[in-house]
């Protein structure tokens, strides 16, 4: 997958769901998983220097040991403890991803992803409109947005370089985001997601355009992070044998970087487009339920008619398929991964705070830091959110079940039990959210517990780092 940048969120889910259990799907990951661990026990190594400098003087020795103590003000073992770190959340991912725990019911695995992320990019693609049909749409769009233009601002429309810059602006931004360039009626009636039909269109649209966007930000990130590299390297002039050692270093080095960048894409992403899903099913039957509640209170109290009962049947087998969708998938996917990640997590973003509050770094390397903090904070932070959001929207319609009770006729009452199950089961059985394992849910009150257990940890490592540096 490490080639594969320009679609690297549809390739990887490919590649993982038809090509699991093959003899190249093994070796290549078994490659990966080698390497990586090559990287841990390179780094223990350097570990040791940190430890008894003067038991284990590896610098002198070992090149990249050197570096390391050469540069200790910065790269101290609380770094190193940072790398460590990092290397276990690309072996997390690894396992993750390529080698799942085996279980009875694997039909279902990663189908989810694989129906958001490659099936409904396959019927984007199917869909998509003839170009005279989308030359149509944008002309017949930046004319109506010139004529409002106009008639908003009248004065600015006199200068025609801006009102022609600002409206073609508005024209591309808008084509993408109602999907201009796919016929919607075949999009959304026939070439259907698979395990989530009642997706609405905007909320396929908002997958679609989502998986585009990562795949384009996923290959600039890797275009300048090889520029970095070809800048920053520099050949060491001692040996032959010292050149070849560190270009095979290096290109270890890149090749776990570069599969650690991918790792933690393929997690974040994985996750915004599940919730995407998830969030735009749930909205449509949210919305259905209300309207057949709202229509019956506008007529003066009038009863469900049966049409309406069929639609309160739909509504209950799609929430519960979709509950079993979370519940699988938290079970055998994701529960234990996100447990081991946001243990991991939070100390390395804690760490990275300390360095740059305790450590007295140049402005480069701080603002490398600062880079790396925020990103992933925030590559973990709205994921976390989004599974939360999921959460409150499963459990949503529970806040209009007993007003919908009280309308249904005696003759509905297979209906009516069925939605007294469901007020019991949102009420007092088991959360439909994705959980940390053994943290708890992962709602927003299991998120705000989450940043209780952080600022606690933030301050027992500063009493770390603090009594380090008075010592």
């Amino acid at each position: 997958m490490l080639f594969k940048i320009k679609t690297f969120l549809y390739d990887a889910l490919k590649h993982i769901v038809e090509e699991n259990g093959t003899i190249q799907y093994r070796r290549l990951h078994y490659a990966d998983l080698v390497l990586y661990l090559y990287w841990l026990i390179r780094a223990l190594f350097i570990s040791l220097i940190y430890i008894d400098p003067e038991r284990f003087p590896l610098y002198r020795y070992d090149y990249a040991s050197l570096y390391f103590w050469d540069h200790r003000r910065i790269l101290n073992k609380f770094f190193v403890i940072i790398i460590f770190l990092l290397i276990m959340i690309g072996l997390l991912c690894i396992k993750t991803f390529y080698f799942p725990k085996q279980h009875d019911d694997d039909e279902l695995r990663f189908q989810v992803l694989y129906d958001c992320i490659v099936h409904n990019t396959d019927q984007y693609y199917k869909s998509r409109d003839t170009d005279e049909n989308i030359a149509m749409k944008l002309s017949q769009r930046y004319e109506n947005y010139h004529q409002q233009f106009v008639r908003n601002h009248r004065l600015l429309s006199q200068i025609t370089p801006i009102a022609k810059r600002v409206v073609s602006f508005k024209v591309w931004r808008d084509s993408w985001l109602e999907m201009d360039r796919v016929d919607k009626i075949l999009f959304e009636k026939i070439n259907k997601m698979k395990l989530f039909p009642y997706a609405t269109f905007k909320g396929r649209s908002y997958i679609v355009l989502f998986i585009l966007f990562a795949d384009r930000v996923n290959y600039i990130g890797h275009l300048l992070y090889i520029l970095y590299q070809l800048f920053s390297y520099e050949l060491v002039k001692n040996s032959l044998w010292m050149k070849i050692t560190l270009m095979i270093e290096t290109t270890i080095f890149i090749y776990n970087a570069f599969l650690l960048i991918q790792s933690a894409m393929l997690l974040a992403c994985t996750i915004m487009s599940t919730y995407q899903a998830f969030h735009s099913g749930l909205s449509y039957l949210n919305q259905m339920f209300v309207s057949i509640l709202d229509k019956s209170r506008h007529h003066n109290g009038k009863q469900i008619t049966r049409k309406d009962v069929l639609n309160l049947g739909l509504i209950y087998r799609q929430h519960n398929k979709l509950s079993y969708y979370v519940l699988h998938d938290d079970k055998n996917t994701w529960s234990q991964s996100l447990y081991y990640y946001a243990l991991i997590s939070i100390p390395i973003n804690i760490t990275l705070l300390c360095e740059l509050i305790v450590e007295d770094i140049p402005a480069q390397t701080e603002f490398v830091f600062i880079v790396i903090a925020v990103v992933h904070a925030i590559t973990g932070v709205i994921p976390f959110m989004a599974l939360a959001h999921v959460s409150s929207a499963f459990h949503k319609i529970r806040d209009h079940i007993l007003p919908m009770q009280l309308k249904l006729k005696r003759n509905y009452l297979r209906t009516k039990l069925k939605y007294d199950d469901l007020y019991e089961r949102l009420m007092h059985g088991k959360k439909i959210a994705f959980t940390f394992g053994y943290l708890g849910n992962l709602t927003f009150r299991g998120l705000f517990e989450a940043f209780l257990s952080y600022i606690a940890a933030f301050f027992l490592i500063m009493g770390f780092y603090m009594k380090e540096h008075s010592t």
